[in-house]
């Protein structure tokens, strides 16, 4: 297939990698079949979104490296811009990362179907011999094999993630869910997510009917939601990559649709990012939740209370908001009355109700 058995059998193994230390151990013994000195690789970003080059080398000299410096404080993609990197720019990065001085050196660049360009430097001693139009067209080919490989591996690390996720997020909502990647295409979601997103576009009425489709339609408040988290997961700088996965809960913004006096739909956009060795991928989490005001048999209404304990319009009033769990502090702004006011009207709610204190007028209200 490629030049030997030998580097058909690495090839090989090198595709079945599945974590990034396993693949980079699989470049090394491959590269070792075309006798190079060191190495390095340039894989372009493999998500559309905030996507990072990753950099992998053997061999190369990283002290005294200002393009290595800058990349591991700041993130590789600071020195390789997103429409790629510059021929000066590929020669200076081959010279400052070159083992020694004078070692041969060859840059092959080869495009990325889905976007992007993949780069490969080969070292040489300057004692051994010149790279051959033949090792050349081999190492290209070799090359768009690894970049194969690790778009590959990525896509395997993110449906890792993905399922992970899944159970992550089920486990703590399961109410209504629903997963997007970052064209804003459903990954996930169950059936009480897209009942509520029924309900919320054509009211309590949709619930009757049981035919729902495949997919919700996200009304445009929840779109304009989902755009702003993602504006907001632009800004954000992440630290230069780690190598392992964590979860980031980002900007969340919280949507709310009345449906009838008792109930309504509460919901939230949030993103989540996953940072590895392979880049930030982001995603956004929608929930949504169908809440209705819960009355017990035995609560009073305000009405009734004021009716039979004889309370003044005012001290209805005040009643109420005692029973939402306002502080006098609370009920003087909102009624724009003076605290000492508050505290003589409460006095009276107290007295007229035969109790002490205001958890004693609730409890008696709401009995258990």
């Amino acid at each position: 297939m490629f030049g030997s058995p030998a580097l058909t059998e690495c090839l090989l193994d090198l595709a079945l990698q599945r974590n990034i230390a396993g693949f980079q151990q699989a470049l090394i013994r491959t590269m070792e079949q075309f006798g190079v000195s060191a190495w390095a690789v340039i894989f372009p970003p493999t998500s559309a979104i905030d996507g990072r080059p990753v950099f992998m080398a053997h061999g190369i000299k990283s002290a005294g490296s200002p393009l290595l410096a800058l990349a591991s404080k700041q993130g590789f993609d600071t020195v390789v811009p997103p429409q790629g990197a510059s021929p000066r720019l590929l020669t200076t990065l081959a010279r400052e990362i070159s083992p020694e001085p004078n070692n041969r050196c060859h840059v092959l660049r080869s495009k990325r179907d889905r976007g992007g360009e993949f780069v490969l430097f080969c070292f040489r001693a300057r004692t051994a011999a010149e790279f051959t139009p033949a090792e050349l067209e081999l190492l290209t080919g070799v090359g768009r094999m690894f970049d194969r490989c690790f778009l590959a591996l990525a896509e395997d690390q993110e449906h890792q993630f993905e399922a992970g996720l899944f159970r992550l997020v089920g486990n703590l909502h399961p109410e209504g869910l629903c997963l997007l990647d970052n064209r804003l295409r459903v990954l996930f979601e169950n059936r009480k997510f897209k009942e509520q997103m029924h309900v919320w576009n054509h009211g309590l009425a949709a619930l009757q009917n049981l035919s729902l489709p495949k997919q919700s339609e996200l009304p445009a408040v929840w779109k304009e939601a989902c755009d702003q988290s993602f504006r907001a997961f632009r800004e954000v700088r992440f630290p230069p990559v780690s190598g392992r996965m964590v979860v980031t809960q980002g900007s969340v913004s919280t949507l709310k649709q009345p449906i009838d006096a008792n109930r309504w739909i509460e919901g939230a956009v949030r993103y989540l990012a996953f940072q590895s060795a392979l880049g930030v991928r982001p995603y956004l989490m929608l929930t949504s939740t169908l809440q209705r005001r819960q009355t017990t048999a035995n609560e009073l209404t305000v009405a009734r209370i004021s009716e039979q304990l004889g309370f003044s319009r005012r001290e209805t009033e005040l009643a109420e908001l005692i029973l939402r769990g306002s502080s006098a502090r609370e009920i003087a702004a909102q009624l724009r009355i003076a605290l000492p006011t508050v505290k003589t009207h409460i006095r009276h709610i107290l007295h007229k109700a035969g109790v002490k204190t205001r958890l004693q007028f609730v409890g008696l209200c709401r009995p258990q």
